[in-house]
């Protein structure tokens, strides 16, 4: 059995890629990383690609919101 391929964004470990045939599965351990979950991939640097592209995606998602400036009037609960 191969062992699985730790692919990581930033040092920290998102997920692992399986060889499964000529390509690769990639199995999510992150929750930010989820939509990959099963998805396949030609190469590890594929599969790397994805999901540093998710977890940038994220990050800049986050980013784009207003910080908190601990006033919640206006808000709608």
């Amino acid at each position: 059995m191969t062992k699985p391929i730790v692919i990581s964004v930033a040092g920290e470990p998102q997920g692992v890629v399986v060889p499964n045939g000529q390509d690769f599965r990639f199995m999510a351990v992150k929750l930010g990383v989820f939509p990959l979950d099963g998805r396949i991939f030609q190469s590890i640097d594929a599969a790397r690609a994805a999901a540093e592209a998710v977890v940038e995606g994220a990050t800049e998602l986050a980013n784009s919101f207003e910080p908190n400036d601990g006033n919640d009037s206006g808000l709608v609960a």
